[in-house]
């Protein structure tokens, strides 16, 4: 399991990092083509799970859903509240429940295929991960809207929190 564990984060970030350090820059196509390839991955995949656990998924779909939901939002609702219990700054407070409410669900679903338990445990991180990408981004931009309490309140912040007010009217 650790080096499924190796070949599903650490080779990716290992091979990422490379990239990053010897290619980027030196060609604007790929640097623009890459995030699209990274999406058809993540597609291609996530097309692959729910294929293999489509009569599972029949069954038990709405429920799964309702489940990483709630999952999803406890995530986000303990992460924050556990930080504002340590007396953290609001800022960070934030942080860590966007954290705790985003966890790895490509991680869970290679160590599924590893297990060979994609049709059933593959499921979860299948519907797991567009719910945290829709929630995650959804209470990002909540927040971006309200600055935290104990942050100053600048001209430059001002100035942002009208641009981005401006922007949302159009």
């Amino acid at each position: 399991m650790v080096w499924d564990i190796m070949k599903i984060v650490i080779l990716p970030i290992l091979a990422g990092l490379a990239f990053h350090y010897l290619i980027h820059g030196k060609f604007k196509w790929l640097d623009k083509a890459m995030p699209l390839v990274s999406m058809a991955g993540i597609a291609f995949i996530l097309t692959i799970i729910t294929a293999a656990g489509r009569d599972n998924l029949l069954k038990v779909g709405a429920l799964l859903l309702i489940a990483t939901f709630m999952h999803n939002i406890a995530g986000y609702f303990l992460g924050y509240w556990s930080a504002r219990i340590l007396k953290f700054h609001e800022r960070d407070c934030r942080t860590i429940a966007l954290e705790v409410g985003m966890q790895n669900a490509g991680l869970a679903s290679g160590l599924a295929l590893a297990m060979g338990k994609l049709a059933t445990a593959g499921l979860a991180p299948a519907i797991f991960g567009p719910v945290t990408n829709v929630t995650g981004s959804t209470l990002a931009s909540w927040w971006h809207n309200h600055l935290p309490g104990d942050t100053p309140i600048t001209k430059e912040s001002t100035e942002t929190k009208d641009a981005v007010n401006n922007l949302s009217s159009l």
